[in-house]
Protein backbone atom coordinates (compact mmCIF):
# COMPACT_ATOMS: atom_id res chain seq x y z
CA UNK A 1 0.00 0.00 0.00
CA UNK A 2 1.61 3.55 -0.76
CA UNK A 3 1.19 5.46 2.35
CA UNK A 4 2.17 8.61 0.20
CA UNK A 5 -1.55 9.55 -0.09
CA UNK A 6 -2.17 9.61 3.11
CA UNK A 7 -0.20 12.36 4.20
CA UNK A 8 -2.50 15.74 3.49
CA UNK A 9 -1.44 16.65 0.15
CA UNK A 10 -4.11 18.57 -0.40
CA UNK A 11 -2.58 21.04 2.40
CA UNK A 12 -1.62 23.81 -0.05
CA UNK A 13 -5.27 23.26 -1.94
CA UNK A 14 -6.52 24.41 1.34
CA UNK A 15 -4.39 27.03 1.48
CA UNK A 16 -5.37 28.89 -2.28
CA UNK A 17 -8.87 29.74 -1.82
CA UNK A 18 -8.05 33.50 -2.63
CA UNK A 19 -11.88 35.12 -2.49
CA UNK A 20 -11.71 37.57 0.47
CA UNK A 21 -15.19 38.76 2.21
CA UNK A 22 -16.39 40.34 5.12
CA UNK A 23 -15.26 40.01 8.78
CA UNK A 24 -17.33 36.98 9.83
CA UNK A 25 -20.47 37.12 11.41
CA UNK A 26 -19.71 36.16 15.23
CA UNK A 27 -23.33 33.93 15.21
CA UNK A 28 -22.07 32.21 11.80
CA UNK A 29 -21.85 28.31 12.15
CA UNK A 30 -18.17 28.72 11.22
CA UNK A 31 -17.37 30.91 14.28
CA UNK A 32 -15.35 29.78 16.59
CA UNK A 33 -15.36 26.04 15.16
CA UNK A 34 -11.99 23.56 15.59
CA UNK A 35 -12.19 19.72 15.12
CA UNK A 36 -8.04 19.64 16.20
CA UNK A 37 -8.91 16.99 19.41
CA UNK A 38 -5.40 17.88 20.54
CA UNK A 39 -3.48 14.45 20.14
CA UNK A 40 -0.36 14.05 22.29
CA UNK A 41 2.41 13.16 20.11
CA UNK A 42 2.50 9.95 21.39
CA UNK A 43 -0.39 9.07 19.22
CA UNK A 44 0.08 10.83 15.93
CA UNK A 45 4.43 10.68 16.19
CA UNK A 46 4.10 14.49 16.24
CA UNK A 47 3.96 17.06 13.16
CA UNK A 48 6.39 16.92 10.76
CA UNK A 49 8.35 20.22 9.72
CA UNK A 50 6.61 21.43 6.65
CA UNK A 51 7.82 23.87 4.14
CA UNK A 52 5.23 26.74 4.06
CA UNK A 53 6.51 29.09 1.76
CA UNK A 54 4.28 27.41 -1.55
CA UNK A 55 0.98 28.02 0.54
CA UNK A 56 0.85 31.90 1.40
CA UNK A 57 0.11 32.65 -1.75
CA UNK A 58 -2.74 34.72 -0.98
CA UNK A 59 -2.22 38.43 1.03
CA UNK A 60 -5.35 37.60 3.50
CA UNK A 61 -3.37 37.72 7.05
CA UNK A 62 -5.80 35.12 8.13
CA UNK A 63 -4.36 32.84 5.00
CA UNK A 64 -0.71 33.44 5.76
CA UNK A 65 -1.54 32.77 9.31
CA UNK A 66 -2.59 29.43 8.92
CA UNK A 67 0.11 28.88 6.58
CA UNK A 68 2.66 28.76 9.38
CA UNK A 69 0.64 25.78 10.91
CA UNK A 70 0.99 22.76 8.13
CA UNK A 71 -1.36 19.83 9.20
CA UNK A 72 1.34 17.35 8.61
CA UNK A 73 2.10 14.41 10.93
CA UNK A 74 4.99 12.21 11.35
CA UNK A 75 3.09 9.57 11.80
CA UNK A 76 5.00 5.83 12.17
CA UNK A 77 7.39 3.86 10.17
CA UNK A 78 6.59 4.95 7.24
CA UNK A 79 8.20 1.91 5.49
CA UNK A 80 6.67 -0.90 7.45
CA UNK A 81 3.44 0.83 9.23
CA UNK A 82 3.00 -3.01 9.94
CA UNK A 83 5.80 -3.11 12.18
CA UNK A 84 3.99 -3.53 15.22
CA UNK A 85 0.28 -2.27 16.56
CA UNK A 86 1.97 1.01 18.14
CA UNK A 87 3.13 1.75 14.61
CA UNK A 88 -0.22 1.27 12.62
CA UNK A 89 -1.54 2.77 15.27
CA UNK A 90 0.18 6.10 15.16
CA UNK A 91 -0.29 5.77 11.69
CA UNK A 92 -3.67 5.76 11.55
CA UNK A 93 -4.15 8.42 13.77
CA UNK A 94 -1.62 10.78 11.96
CA UNK A 95 -3.90 10.47 8.84
CA UNK A 96 -6.99 11.45 10.77
CA UNK A 97 -4.85 14.64 12.63
CA UNK A 98 -3.65 16.02 9.34
CA UNK A 99 -7.47 15.97 7.68
CA UNK A 100 -8.88 17.39 10.84
CA UNK A 101 -5.95 20.17 10.39
CA UNK A 102 -7.27 20.57 6.85
CA UNK A 103 -10.57 20.94 7.68
CA UNK A 104 -10.03 23.65 10.26
CA UNK A 105 -7.93 25.44 7.42
CA UNK A 106 -10.63 25.43 4.86
CA UNK A 107 -13.65 25.91 7.81
CA UNK A 108 -11.22 29.60 9.14
CA UNK A 109 -10.95 30.37 5.46
CA UNK A 110 -14.46 30.27 4.58
CA UNK A 111 -15.12 32.52 6.83
CA UNK A 112 -13.19 35.49 4.67
CA UNK A 113 -15.07 34.31 1.22
CA UNK A 114 -18.24 35.23 -0.28
CA UNK A 115 -21.47 33.07 1.11
CA UNK A 116 -23.05 33.00 -2.38
CA UNK A 117 -22.58 29.79 -4.35
CA UNK A 118 -20.88 31.28 -6.97
CA UNK A 119 -18.06 29.12 -8.63
CA UNK A 120 -14.70 31.56 -8.55
CA UNK A 121 -11.06 30.97 -9.43
CA UNK A 122 -8.16 30.56 -7.85
CA UNK A 123 -4.67 31.98 -8.78
CA UNK A 124 -3.86 28.16 -9.77
CA UNK A 125 -4.11 28.51 -13.69
CA UNK A 126 -3.99 25.46 -15.75
CA UNK A 127 -2.20 27.10 -18.81
CA UNK A 128 0.71 29.01 -16.50
CA UNK A 129 4.45 27.68 -16.03
CA UNK A 130 3.22 27.25 -12.47
CA UNK A 131 0.46 25.34 -12.56
CA UNK A 132 0.21 22.82 -9.72
CA UNK A 133 -2.36 20.24 -10.30
CA UNK A 134 -2.23 18.94 -6.32
CA UNK A 135 -4.04 22.65 -5.73
CA UNK A 136 -7.92 23.97 -6.69
CA UNK A 137 -8.58 25.85 -9.76
CA UNK A 138 -11.76 27.20 -8.72
CA UNK A 139 -13.82 26.84 -5.13
CA UNK A 140 -17.16 28.07 -4.16
CA UNK A 141 -18.78 28.63 -0.48
CA UNK A 142 -22.57 28.61 0.23
CA UNK A 143 -24.72 28.95 3.23
CA UNK A 144 -27.03 25.79 2.61
CA UNK A 145 -29.09 26.70 6.05
CA UNK A 146 -28.93 29.12 8.37
CA UNK A 147 -26.55 26.91 10.35
CA UNK A 148 -25.10 24.67 7.76
CA UNK A 149 -21.82 25.69 5.40
CA UNK A 150 -20.65 23.96 2.28
CA UNK A 151 -17.36 24.13 0.60
CA UNK A 152 -16.44 23.04 -2.83
CA UNK A 153 -12.93 22.85 -4.24
CA UNK A 154 -12.50 22.12 -8.24
CA UNK A 155 -9.53 20.88 -9.88
CA UNK A 156 -7.90 21.13 -13.21
CA UNK A 157 -10.40 23.42 -15.00
CA UNK A 158 -9.60 25.64 -17.43
CA UNK A 159 -10.51 29.12 -16.86
CA UNK A 160 -12.32 29.23 -20.21
CA UNK A 161 -14.00 26.49 -18.75
CA UNK A 162 -14.80 26.49 -15.31
CA UNK A 163 -16.65 24.25 -13.47
CA UNK A 164 -20.78 25.37 -13.07
CA UNK A 165 -22.24 25.26 -9.89
CA UNK A 166 -23.95 22.09 -10.41
CA UNK A 167 -20.62 20.13 -11.57
CA UNK A 168 -19.88 17.68 -8.71
CA UNK A 169 -16.13 18.88 -6.61
CA UNK A 170 -13.57 16.90 -5.96
CA UNK A 171 -13.24 17.59 -2.93
CA UNK A 172 -16.23 18.71 -0.30
CA UNK A 173 -16.48 19.69 3.58
CA UNK A 174 -20.40 20.52 5.01
CA UNK A 175 -20.96 21.26 8.72
CA UNK A 176 -23.43 22.02 10.54
CA UNK A 177 -23.62 23.70 13.76
CA UNK A 178 -26.59 23.98 16.17
CA UNK A 179 -27.79 26.67 18.08
CA UNK A 180 -26.55 24.42 21.10
CA UNK A 181 -23.07 23.78 19.82
CA UNK A 182 -22.88 20.68 18.68
CA UNK A 183 -20.77 20.20 14.97
CA UNK A 184 -21.56 17.80 12.94
CA UNK A 185 -20.30 17.20 9.45
CA UNK A 186 -18.05 15.83 6.51
CA UNK A 187 -15.32 15.86 4.09
CA UNK A 188 -15.24 13.98 1.10
CA UNK A 189 -12.81 13.67 -2.24
CA UNK A 190 -12.87 12.11 -5.16
CA UNK A 191 -8.97 10.81 -5.27
CA UNK A 192 -9.09 9.70 -8.91
CA UNK A 193 -9.49 13.37 -9.92
CA UNK A 194 -6.74 15.45 -7.81
CA UNK A 195 -3.18 15.31 -9.86
CA UNK A 196 -4.72 11.88 -11.23
CA UNK A 197 -1.29 11.21 -13.31
CA UNK A 198 0.76 11.25 -10.23
CA UNK A 199 -1.65 8.47 -8.43
CA UNK A 200 -0.10 5.50 -7.75
CA UNK A 201 -2.73 2.65 -8.39
CA UNK A 202 -2.86 1.56 -4.76
CA UNK A 203 -3.71 4.70 -3.49
CA UNK A 204 -7.34 4.97 -2.04
CA UNK A 205 -9.57 5.89 -4.33
CA UNK A 206 -12.06 7.76 -2.57
CA UNK A 207 -12.42 9.56 0.92
CA UNK A 208 -15.08 10.45 3.51
CA UNK A 209 -14.31 12.05 6.83
CA UNK A 210 -17.40 12.07 9.48
CA UNK A 211 -16.74 14.14 12.47
CA UNK A 212 -19.13 15.44 15.51
CA UNK A 213 -18.66 17.43 18.48
CA UNK A 214 -20.98 18.00 21.41
CA UNK A 215 -20.10 18.66 25.37
CA UNK A 216 -19.29 15.02 25.68
CA UNK A 217 -17.13 14.13 22.74
CA UNK A 218 -14.97 14.81 20.12
CA UNK A 219 -14.95 12.43 17.12
CA UNK A 220 -13.68 11.83 13.84
CA UNK A 221 -14.91 8.62 11.39
CA UNK A 222 -13.07 8.47 8.22
CA UNK A 223 -13.56 5.51 5.45
CA UNK A 224 -11.20 4.90 2.77
CA UNK A 225 -11.88 3.07 -0.69
CA UNK A 226 -9.81 1.31 -2.83
CA UNK A 227 -10.21 -0.42 -6.45
CA UNK A 228 -8.30 -3.26 -8.38
CA UNK A 229 -4.90 -1.66 -8.22
CA UNK A 230 -4.66 -2.40 -4.58
CA UNK A 231 -3.63 -5.77 -4.33
CA UNK A 232 -4.54 -6.72 -0.92
CA UNK A 233 -7.20 -4.25 0.36
CA UNK A 234 -10.58 -3.65 -0.54
CA UNK A 235 -11.20 -0.03 2.15
CA UNK A 236 -10.24 1.16 5.69
CA UNK A 237 -12.08 2.56 8.62
CA UNK A 238 -10.27 4.97 11.03
CA UNK A 239 -12.31 6.09 14.09
CA UNK A 240 -10.73 8.64 16.65
CA UNK A 241 -12.93 9.82 19.83
CA UNK A 242 -11.82 12.11 22.42
CA UNK A 243 -14.08 11.74 25.88
CA UNK A 244 -14.32 15.53 27.34
CA UNK A 245 -15.74 13.74 30.21
CA UNK A 246 -12.82 11.28 31.40
CA UNK A 247 -10.35 12.03 33.74
CA UNK A 248 -7.20 13.50 31.90
CA UNK A 249 -5.09 10.48 34.05
CA UNK A 250 -7.55 7.81 32.27
CA UNK A 251 -8.95 6.52 28.67
CA UNK A 252 -9.36 10.08 26.65
CA UNK A 253 -8.59 8.77 23.50
CA UNK A 254 -9.82 6.20 21.80
CA UNK A 255 -8.52 5.27 18.50
CA UNK A 256 -10.34 2.36 16.02
CA UNK A 257 -8.91 0.76 12.88
CA UNK A 258 -10.27 -1.40 10.45
CA UNK A 259 -8.46 -3.08 7.11
CA UNK A 260 -11.11 -5.00 4.94
CA UNK A 261 -8.76 -7.31 3.27
CA UNK A 262 -8.97 -9.04 -0.49
CA UNK A 263 -5.60 -10.69 -0.33
CA UNK A 264 -2.85 -12.20 1.91
CA UNK A 265 0.19 -9.49 2.21
CA UNK A 266 2.18 -12.52 1.13
CA UNK A 267 0.17 -14.98 -0.90
CA UNK A 268 1.35 -18.60 -0.89
CA UNK A 269 -0.32 -21.29 -2.55
CA UNK A 270 -2.47 -23.44 -0.42
CA UNK A 271 -4.10 -20.69 1.59
CA UNK A 272 -7.13 -19.28 0.19
CA UNK A 273 -8.66 -17.59 3.43
CA UNK A 274 -9.14 -13.54 3.82
CA UNK A 275 -7.12 -11.84 6.40
CA UNK A 276 -8.89 -9.94 9.09
CA UNK A 277 -6.77 -6.69 10.65
CA UNK A 278 -8.52 -4.28 13.77
CA UNK A 279 -6.30 -1.79 15.52
CA UNK A 280 -7.19 -0.46 19.12
CA UNK A 281 -5.61 2.62 20.79
CA UNK A 282 -6.11 4.16 23.92
CA UNK A 283 -4.00 7.02 25.21
CA UNK A 284 -4.85 9.65 28.66
CA UNK A 285 -4.61 13.09 27.84
CA UNK A 286 -0.52 13.61 28.33
CA UNK A 287 -0.16 10.55 26.00
CA UNK A 288 0.45 7.58 27.91
CA UNK A 289 -1.70 5.02 26.27
CA UNK A 290 -1.28 1.21 24.70
CA UNK A 291 -2.46 -0.20 21.16
CA UNK A 292 -3.37 -3.72 20.02
CA UNK A 293 -3.36 -5.19 16.51
CA UNK A 294 -5.12 -8.33 15.99
CA UNK A 295 -4.51 -10.13 12.91
CA UNK A 296 -6.37 -13.48 12.00
CA UNK A 297 -5.77 -15.37 8.62
CA UNK A 298 -2.83 -14.24 8.05
CA UNK A 299 -0.29 -16.67 5.54
CA UNK A 300 3.31 -16.54 6.17
CA UNK A 301 5.95 -18.28 3.69
CA UNK A 302 9.04 -18.89 5.56
CA UNK A 303 11.65 -20.07 2.81
CA UNK A 304 15.20 -20.61 3.87
CA UNK A 305 17.34 -20.64 1.19
CA UNK A 306 15.21 -20.42 -2.20
CA UNK A 307 18.60 -21.38 -4.32
CA UNK A 308 19.26 -24.53 -3.00
CA UNK A 309 15.25 -25.49 -2.31
CA UNK A 310 15.08 -25.23 1.50
CA UNK A 311 11.88 -23.93 2.20
CA UNK A 312 10.59 -24.36 5.63
CA UNK A 313 7.06 -24.16 4.43
CA UNK A 314 3.96 -21.99 4.62
CA UNK A 315 1.86 -20.92 7.59
CA UNK A 316 -0.99 -19.63 8.34
CA UNK A 317 -1.85 -17.85 11.80
CA UNK A 318 -3.51 -15.15 14.17
CA UNK A 319 -2.17 -13.07 16.21
CA UNK A 320 -2.14 -10.43 19.02
CA UNK A 321 0.54 -7.32 18.89
CA UNK A 322 0.10 -5.07 22.01
CA UNK A 323 2.57 -2.11 22.58
CA UNK A 324 1.98 0.09 25.76
CA UNK A 325 3.73 3.11 25.12
CA UNK A 326 4.78 6.25 27.18
CA UNK A 327 3.95 10.03 26.51
CA UNK A 328 7.39 10.68 24.84
CA UNK A 329 6.80 7.40 22.64
CA UNK A 330 9.13 4.87 24.40
CA UNK A 331 7.87 1.16 25.49
CA UNK A 332 6.43 0.31 28.94
CA UNK A 333 5.38 -3.20 27.70
CA UNK A 334 5.52 -5.26 24.53
CA UNK A 335 3.82 -7.82 23.93
CA UNK A 336 3.66 -9.95 20.70
CA UNK A 337 1.93 -13.62 20.55
CA UNK A 338 0.96 -16.14 18.17
CA UNK A 339 -2.41 -16.64 19.12
CA UNK A 340 -3.36 -20.03 16.46
CA UNK A 341 -1.80 -21.18 13.65
CA UNK A 342 -1.42 -24.32 11.33
CA UNK A 343 1.45 -25.44 8.88
CA UNK A 344 -0.35 -25.54 5.61
CA UNK A 345 2.52 -27.15 3.58
CA UNK A 346 5.27 -26.55 1.31
CA UNK A 347 8.68 -27.88 3.30
CA UNK A 348 11.43 -28.88 2.15
CA UNK A 349 14.07 -28.67 5.07
CA UNK A 350 16.04 -31.36 5.63
CA UNK A 351 15.30 -33.46 8.59
CA UNK A 352 18.82 -33.54 9.41
CA UNK A 353 22.47 -32.64 8.08
CA UNK A 354 22.15 -29.04 7.64
CA UNK A 355 24.47 -26.40 7.64
CA UNK A 356 24.78 -22.64 9.02
CA UNK A 357 27.55 -21.64 6.84
CA UNK A 358 27.50 -20.97 2.75
CA UNK A 359 25.67 -22.12 1.62
CA UNK A 360 23.19 -21.22 3.89
CA UNK A 361 21.27 -24.73 4.29
CA UNK A 362 20.06 -25.36 7.87
CA UNK A 363 18.01 -28.57 7.87
CA UNK A 364 15.14 -29.17 10.91
CA UNK A 365 17.36 -30.37 13.83
CA UNK A 366 19.36 -26.99 13.89
CA UNK A 367 16.64 -24.86 13.68
CA UNK A 368 15.08 -26.61 16.60
CA UNK A 369 17.89 -26.67 18.29
CA UNK A 370 18.67 -23.03 17.61
CA UNK A 371 14.74 -21.77 18.27
CA UNK A 372 14.72 -24.16 22.00
CA UNK A 373 11.71 -26.22 20.22
CA UNK A 374 10.98 -29.63 21.64
CA UNK A 375 13.56 -31.76 20.99
CA UNK A 376 11.26 -33.91 18.80
CA UNK A 377 9.83 -30.89 17.03
CA UNK A 378 8.86 -31.38 13.58
CA UNK A 379 7.74 -34.96 13.89
CA UNK A 380 4.21 -36.65 14.83
CA UNK A 381 1.80 -33.77 15.75
CA UNK A 382 4.43 -31.32 16.84
CA UNK A 383 4.02 -28.92 13.16
CA UNK A 384 4.76 -31.93 11.12
CA UNK A 385 1.84 -32.48 9.03
CA UNK A 386 -0.69 -30.27 7.51
CA UNK A 387 -2.95 -28.82 9.68
CA UNK A 388 -0.42 -29.14 12.52
CA UNK A 389 -0.48 -26.42 15.17
CA UNK A 390 2.53 -24.30 15.06
CA UNK A 391 2.10 -21.83 17.47
CA UNK A 392 5.88 -22.57 19.42
CA UNK A 393 7.91 -22.16 16.12
CA UNK A 394 5.98 -18.86 15.17
CA UNK A 395 6.39 -17.72 18.58
CA UNK A 396 9.94 -18.53 19.04
CA UNK A 397 10.43 -16.69 15.58
CA UNK A 398 8.73 -13.78 17.29
CA UNK A 399 11.48 -13.59 19.51
CA UNK A 400 14.13 -14.05 17.82
CA UNK A 401 16.55 -12.65 14.63
CA UNK A 402 16.99 -15.78 12.71
CA UNK A 403 14.96 -13.92 9.91
CA UNK A 404 16.24 -10.68 8.68
CA UNK A 405 13.48 -8.34 9.33
CA UNK A 406 14.14 -8.89 13.28
CA UNK A 407 11.25 -7.66 14.82
CA UNK A 408 11.34 -6.14 18.37
CA UNK A 409 11.63 -9.04 20.83
CA UNK A 410 8.77 -8.44 23.78
CA UNK A 411 10.27 -7.00 26.63
CA UNK A 412 8.89 -5.51 29.93
CA UNK A 413 5.69 -6.61 31.60
CA UNK A 414 2.11 -5.97 31.99
CA UNK A 415 1.56 -2.71 34.08
CA UNK A 416 -2.10 -4.06 35.03
CA UNK A 417 -3.23 -0.40 35.33
CA UNK A 418 -6.45 1.20 33.28
CA UNK A 419 -4.16 0.43 30.29
CA UNK A 420 -4.58 -3.20 30.90
CA UNK A 421 -8.45 -2.63 31.61
CA UNK A 422 -9.25 -1.25 28.53
CA UNK A 423 -7.63 -3.59 26.28
CA UNK A 424 -9.03 -6.73 28.17
CA UNK A 425 -11.59 -6.42 26.03
CA UNK A 426 -11.42 -4.17 22.50
CA UNK A 427 -14.46 -2.73 20.91
CA UNK A 428 -13.17 -3.45 17.80
CA UNK A 429 -14.81 -1.71 14.39
CA UNK A 430 -17.27 -4.01 12.56
CA UNK A 431 -17.37 -2.56 8.84
CA UNK A 432 -16.15 -0.25 7.02
CA UNK A 433 -18.43 1.11 5.55
CA UNK A 434 -20.54 4.49 7.06
CA UNK A 435 -23.73 2.74 6.72
CA UNK A 436 -22.87 -0.67 8.02
CA UNK A 437 -23.58 -3.10 4.66
CA UNK A 438 -21.88 -0.87 1.35
CA UNK A 439 -21.17 2.34 -0.32
CA UNK A 440 -24.41 3.17 -1.60
CA UNK A 441 -24.46 6.89 -1.36
CA UNK A 442 -21.60 7.07 1.13
CA UNK A 443 -19.77 9.53 -1.16
CA UNK A 444 -22.90 11.62 -2.45
CA UNK A 445 -21.79 15.55 -2.30
CA UNK A 446 -24.67 16.35 0.52
CA UNK A 447 -24.68 16.59 4.17
CA UNK A 448 -27.89 16.16 6.04
CA UNK A 449 -29.81 16.66 2.65
CA UNK A 450 -28.31 19.72 1.92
Amino acid sequence: MNTKYLVPVLLAASMAVTGCGPAPDSNAPYTDLSLDMSMPDSLTGGKAVVSSSKLSKSGDSVVAAQASQPCSFIGGDQDNPFRNGYEMSKFLNAVVASWTCIADTLIDISAYTPHDGVVYQTDNDVSSASFDPDEPTHYSVTDDSATQVSIRLYYGYARNNPPQPNDDPQFYIAWDKAVNGDVNGRLIIDATLVNPDQRKPDDPTRMRMDFSQTQDADSADMFLQFDAGNAWADAMRIQVTKDLTASPLGQVFTARGLVQMKAQFLPVSGIGEVPDVHIYTVSDRLGNGAAVADFHNISLPLPLNVFVGNDLGNYLFSSKDTYFFQDDQDWDWIHKAIVSSEYRGGRTTAATGGTWLLPFNPSLDMISGALLLDADYFTGSKCANVGDDCNQLLNAILNDTLYAWGPERNQGSDPGDWRSTALASPDYLTSVYPDGSDWNGAFDYRFNNL
